[in-house]
């Protein structure tokens, strides 16, 4: 396990000792397996249904548990029992009371709505970055690179619909030049066009496969009317330059509140800077969070005309789970109700006839018929 202790400090084992030891008054290790008697297991099997139960309804350290986390926190206690204590829970037994009881309290249970998180508008994050993080004449050096530091991570992030581990520390993460964005990771170049564009050299995260190392290059392309993250991130580069030879050793969006190695930004920063702009413009900062980027940005990818597949591409999902960022726009919707409106088609039911559908030759003589006026119709016989 990634903790280094067998999974001892993951919430649902420490769920699971809290549940023995409080709710039970027994060792969170269970010894069940070898020649034990059916009541034994019987006793083992109701524990773990009654840990599902108790997770759902007296929700331990006063947050609700839905259903299937419960269910996967059930999952791991298995896991890291079986690690932990070289025995399986239940004696390996594969129970189906488990099972049902799950079932069951998916029945019972009235499901919490989902949390709300909007997506940062691209208009509105424009403004709230002019607002609150353009540099002033009185600003102090670590203030004005504070500033250009976060103006060129938000809009790089909402244009590359980055996730926020992409661009800044997790919670516990040390920064590491091979897997963090570094200063190196950046060129910068002309396309045939004669517009400016950067290279970024990221590692992908959440991609299905595990990933080591930088292997995504992203391109962004200078000349947004609202956002222009190449521009941002030129200017960031240029007031902010790094010494010699320590472009790889330096992050490359840093902060001086960052953390302890060389101040990188971290995801909970993010998730504060975004509300702190979305309270900024007026807007309700509890709808708002790191992921509200990500969101963001492929919300304008929709509203732009932008495929769906390109969408998936270029925010490097790994299934059609991309959808449920995609907000509907009005400019969406607009486009969409134009081209209906707009388009003829035809159906394959009126141009492919099937033979349950066609005129059998009686029928053909006698609606041909001059005299025919819809009233004299075939009986079944006839047919």
């Amino acid at each position: 396990m990634a903790d280094g202790v067998g999974g001892d400090s993951s919430t649902a084992v420490r769920h699971w000792i809290r549940f023995c030891y409080y709710a039970r008054g027994c060792s969170p290790e269970r010894r069940a397996d070898g020649d034990v008697s059916e009541d034994r297991l019987l006793f083992e099997e109701v524990m773990m249904c009654d840990f599902l139960i108790w997770l759902v309804n007296s929700r331990p350290l006063g947050r609700h548990i839905s259903v299937d986390s419960a269910a996967k926190y059930l999952g791991t206690v298995r896991a890291w029992h079986l690690r932990r204590f070289k025995r399986s829970i239940c004696g390996g037994l594969e129970s189906s009371a488990v099972a049902d009881v799950t079932k069951g309290l998916r029945k019972s249970t009235v499901a919490l709505p989902k949390r709300k998180r909007f997506g940062c508008r691209t208009q509105d994050l424009s403004t709230a970055i002019d607002g609150l993080l353009s540099p002033e004449e009185g600003d102090v050096e670590a203030i004005r690179l504070d500033k250009l530091n976060w103006a060129a991570a938000l809009s790089v992030a909402f244009c590359a619909m980055m996730r926020a581990g992409e661009f800044a520390l997790g919670g516990k993460e040390a920064w590491d030049a091979t897997m963090h964005l570094s200063r190196a990771d950046v060129s910068f170049f002309y396309d045939e066009a004669g517009v400016l564009c950067v290279a970024i050299m990221m590692r992908p995260l959440k991609t299905g496969k595990p990933q080591k190392g930088k292997t995504c290059r992203v391109v962004l392309r200078s000349g947004g009317s609202l956002l222009d993250p190449v521009r941002r991130l030129e200017a960031l580069l240029r007031s902010d330059p790094t010494p010699p030879g320590q472009k790889e050793l330096t992050p490359l969006f840093k902060v001086s509140g960052g953390a302890a190695h060389a101040q990188c930004i971290t995801v909970s920063q993010v998730r504060g800077m975004v509300r702190l702009l979305m309270r900024s413009i007026g807007a309700d900062p509890k709808l708002f969070g790191a992921h509200s980027l990500r969101i963001g940005g492929a919300s304008a990818a929709l509203a732009a005309g932008i495929h769906p597949s390109t969408i998936r591409v270029m925010g490097r999902w790994a299934s059609d789970i991309y959808e449920v960022y995609t907000r509907m726009s009005l400019q969406a919707s607009v486009i969409a109700t134009q081209l209906i409106g707009s388009t003829p088609f035809k159906d394959l039911e009126r141009t492919f006839h099937s033979e349950e559908l066609e005129f059998l030759p009686i029928e053909v003589d006698r609606y041909d018929a001059p005299e025919f006026d819809g009233g004299d119709l075939p009986g079944e016989d006839e047919l």
